[in-house]
C-alpha cells in the first residue's frame, strides 16, 4: 500500500470509519509516528468497531490505550502540583496546547490524547516568581531558555513528562500575542488548583501559529494529527468556537492563509466542524493539496516548499513587516531608516536563517 493510502486509512479510522481491507501494519506504523495510537483505539471503541479488529491489533491498541490512560493520570497529578506551586506564589497560569484542550474537554482522566509535555503560560513579569516557585516546590530545571517564548522546562525524576513554562504563546513574536488574553480565558479548577484556559477560538489560533509558523509546517507540508484532532474536539466543545473572532485575530493575509489551510485539513482528515468561511477559500484548499503532495512525494517536499515561499512572498514580506512593527511598538522603539548591515551581523543573520530552514525541514516526533 502507498504511503498516502495508509494515511487515508488511518484518518478514516480516526473518524470512526474502519476501511475495507485495512492494512493494519501500515496504519499502526503511521499512528505510532503521529502519536495518535491511543486516540485511534478510543475512536474505534466509540463506534463499537473494536471487536471487529484482528485479535493482535485489538490487543496492541488496547495496551497502548491502557498505558496512556495511566500516563495521563500521572500527568494530571504533575499538572496539579505545578499549578499549585504557582498558586502558592500568587500566580494563576494559563494552560496551553494539549493541557488546555484537556482542561476544557470535561473528560477528566478519560482523556486519550498522548501529551509529550504540559505547557503553562505566565506573564513576563511573573517569570522570576514562577521559577522560584518551581524550585521551592522541588521541580528541577532541566533547561533554561532566554529570549524565546519558552522560558524553561521542569521535571522531577518520577514525572513522565516535562512542564514547559512559557512567557508568550509560540509563533511570530508579536502576531502570536493576544491583547488582554485574560479576557478571552475562563477559570478552571484542576484537582483543587486554579488556572485559566483560553477560549476555543484562541486555542485554535495558538495551535495554527505553533504548527504553521513556529514549526514551519506551512512550508514543509507537515501534518500534526494530534493537533488536527484537538481542533476537531474544540469545534464541537460545549463552549462554542467564536469563528468571527478567530478570523479577526489573523492580522495578516499569510496568517489567514495558514489558518484556512489547517482548518481545511482538520475538516477533511478528521471531520472537524468548520464553517465555510474558512474551507471554501480556494487558496486554502490549494495549500492543503500542496501539503498532501508533499506527504505523498517526499522528494518534492523541498521544491514545493520553495514554490510556496515564492507564491506567498508578498504576504510573507507584509507579515514580517507587521511583526517587526508590533515588536518595536511593544518595546517602545521608534521606526528607523534601514541601516547598513555589518559583515558579522550579516553572517549571524544568514546562519540563523539556515538553522531555521534546517529545523523546518526536519520532522519531529508526532509529525508526518
Amino acid at each position: 500500500m502507498s504511503r498516502f493510502g495508509a494515511f487515508a486509512q488511518l484518518t478514516s479510522c480516526l473518524r470512526g470509519e474502519v476501511p475495507a481491507a485495512a492494512d493494519w501494519p501500515a496504519i499502526l506504523e503511521l499512528s505510532h509516528r503521529a502519536l495518535v495510537t491511543a486516540q485511534l483505539y478510543s475512536a474505534l471503541a466509540q463506534v463499537g468497531a473494536v471487536q471487529e479488529l484482528p485479535a493482535d491489533v485489538r490487543t496492541f491498541l488496547h495496551e497502548v490505550f491502557k498505558r496512556n490512560r495511566e500516563r495521563n493520570r500521572r500527568l494530571s497529578m504533575q499538572l496539579s502540583d505545578a499549578v499549585r506551586a504557582l498558586n502558592d506564589a500568587g500566580i494563576e497560569p494559563v494552560l496551553l496546547k494539549g493541557a488546555a484542550v484537556w482542561a476544557t474537554s470535561g473528560r477528566g482522566l478519560e482523556f486519550d490524547r498522548i501529551l509529550t509535555d504540559l505547557d503553562i503560560l505566565v506573564k513576563p513579569s511573573e517569570v522570576e516568581h514562577a521559577l522560584g516557585a518551581f524550585d521551592k516546590a522541588g521541580f528541577p530545571c532541566a533547561a533554561r531558555h532566554y529570549g524565546l517564548h519558552s522560558v524553561a522546562e521542569f521535571g522531577r525524576p518520577t514525572d513522565v513528562g516535562f512542564i514547559d513554562l512559557h512567557q508568550r504563546p509560540p509563533g511570530p513574536t508579536r502576531i502570536a500575542q493576544v491583547d488582554n488574553l485574560d479576557s478571552f480565558c475562563t477559570q478552571i479548577s484542576w484537582l483543587g488548583t486554579q488556572a485559566k484556559a483560553p477560549a476555543p477560538a484562541i486555542q485554535i489560533l495558538f495551535t495554527v501559529l505553533h504548527d504553521q509558523f513556529h514549526d514551519g509546517d506551512y512550508w514543509r507540508g507537515g501534518f500534526v494529527l494530534r493537533h488536527l484532532l484537538d481542533i476537531a474536539e474544540l469545534s464541537r466543545a460545549p463552549q462554542s468556537v467564536d469563528w468571527l473572532l478567530l478570523h479577526e485575530l489573523c492580522k495578516t493575509s499569510l496568517v489567514r492563509n495558514a489558518l484556512g489551510t489547517q482548518l481545511v485539513a482538520a475538516e477533511r482528515l478528521v471531520g472537524a466542524a468548520v464553517p465555510e468561511l474558512f474551507t471554501r477559500r480556494r487558496w486554502a484548499r490549494f495549500q492543503h493539496q500542496r501539503h498532501i503532495w508533499q506527504f505523498m512525494y517526499p522528494s518534492l517536499a523541498v521544491p514545493l516548499s520553495l514554490i510556496a515561499a515564492i507564491t506567498e512572498s508578498p504576504g510573507l514580506l507584509a507579515h514580517g513587516a507587521l511583526n517587526e512593527s508590533l515588536r518595536r511598538r511593544a518595546v517602545g522603539m521608534k521606526a528607523e531608516a534601514p541601516r547598513a548591515v555589518s559583515g558579522g551581523r550579516l553572517i549571524r543573520k544568514v546562519s540563523s536563517r539556515l538553522r531555521r530552514v534546517r529545523r523546518i525541514l526536519t520532522p519531529r516526533p508526532g509529525k508526518l
